[in-house]
């Protein structure tokens, strides 16, 4: 494809608002992408954020904005569990799909959109992009160097207290004053939200798991906060404290986490093995990541390592969500340059059968065989390939 990509951003939300729409109304970027429609059902908010970021136009209909405006590829930013339905649409009406994590809540959906892509032959790119993060692409390094020998278990979660207590939302108007409350219906709750992200990673520096085992419930049955100046009482549906058993295989074992809750600092990630163990932390300037292996002469070497992604530079180094901007860009570099996307459906598609097979687990209390692969070889080639073009 020549030109610019033309770009539909459906939802407009926090992670819109604060992160999607600030990055593609930038200057930089106006010779590969061009910001023609924003979508969303509240229609003082889409007018708005048309108004604000510069859009050609604004739908409160996502059907209408397919049928009508003239774009080449769908940003889709909603709640989770209108991804699937939207991805489906936007492909068969022949439109690139970038979707904002999770991809889809069951392996069901993941499939069909799958197919649906393939029988169409558009881009699919599906966050989040943790391949890209070079505290990832470094852990795989260090383990296949031998540090630490026989992987025998790792540990990686998250935790956040919930969206209610964003600063965005914290506006009385409903421009910004986005309701949370789907984060504990159906197809909320902090796997699909946020232990994606640690599921993206571990997959991608592992591989494959082959089983898992859940454990899963609700902590807080009602959560109470304010929505454009009014208070809510909402009864939680959806879990908000999931612990999950992964197993690679030959004795490789994981635990991944996800929860509402408030962390309490340590590594944030921990991987253990006959020969040494990785860990990697959190750092206001990037990622700390520590060997400790009996194959070093001290035993210990401690790397800092920037949270450099692809496609982030200039202004959008200082724009939050700057990771789901470098999704949306690889998406753009994919369509313009005839890529294979490295942020792919099919890895997507196998978290998304894991946390969907933890929560049967957690309700049999039977481990579950888990069927999807992907090829993460394959994905790291790639993406070295697009870092050596710059």
């Amino acid at each position: 494809m020549t030109g610019r990509v033309k770009i539909a951003v459906v939802g407009c939300g926090s992670v819109s608002q604060r992160g999607i729409l600030p990055h593609l109304s930038q200057p930089d970027i106006r010779d590969k992408v061009e910001l023609t429609a924003v979508v969303d059902i509240v229609e003082e908010r889409a007018k708005a954020c048309k108004k604000r970021f510069g859009a050609r136009e604004y739908y409160t209909d996502y059907d209408e904005m397919l049928r009508k405006a003239d774009v080449d590829a769908v940003v889709i930013a909603t709640p989770i569990p209108l991804h699937f339905e939207q991805a489906i649409k936007a492909i068969e009406a022949g439109k690139h799909v970038h979707l904002n994590k999770t991809m889809t809540t069951t392996l069901q959906e993941a499939n069909k959109l799958i197919e649906a892509r393939d029988r169409a032959g558009v881009k699919v790119v599906a966050s989040p992009g943790t391949i890209f993060y070079p505290s990832t692409r470094r852990i795989r390094e260090l383990l296949s160097q031998g540090y630490v020998g026989k992987p025998y278990w790792l540990c990686y979660g998250a935790t956040w207290v919930g969206h209610e207590y964003e600063e965005f939302r914290q506006a009385d108007d409903v421009v910004r004053g986005v309701d949370p409350t789907w984060y504990y219906k159906a197809g909320g709750g902090p796997m699909y939200d946020i232990a994606v992200y640690n599921l993206h990673t571990v997959t991608a520096i592992m591989g494959p798991a082959k089983r898992v085992v859940g454990f899963s419930g609700v902590g807080l049955k009602e959560r109470v906060f304010k929505v454009a100046g009014e208070v809510k009482h909402v009864s939680v549906e959806m879990d908000d404290n999931t612990l999950l058993l992964l197993d690679w295989g030959d004795s490789v074992f994981g635990f991944v986490f996800g929860a509402f809750s408030i962390g309490a600092g340590g590594p944030s990630f921990f991987l253990s093995g006959s020969e040494g163990s990785i860990s990697m932390r959190w750092h206001r300037s990037g990622r700390v990541v520590e060997v400790f292996s009996r194959r070093l002469k001290e035993w210990r070497k401690t790397e800092l390592l920037p949270l450099k992604l692809p496609y982030v530079s200039g202004v959008h180094e200082n724009i939050e969500e700057k990771h789901v901007y470098a999704d949306i860009m690889h998406l753009v570099d994919c369509i313009l340059n005839d890529r294979e996307p490295v942020v792919n459906a099919e890895h997507a598609r196998h978290v998304v059968e894991i946390i969907e097979k933890g929560y049967i687990s957690a309700k049999t209390g039977e481990a579950q065989a888990l069927e999807t692969t992907f090829d993460p070889e394959s994905q790291f080639s790639r993406l070295k390939e697009i870092l050596a073009s710059g």
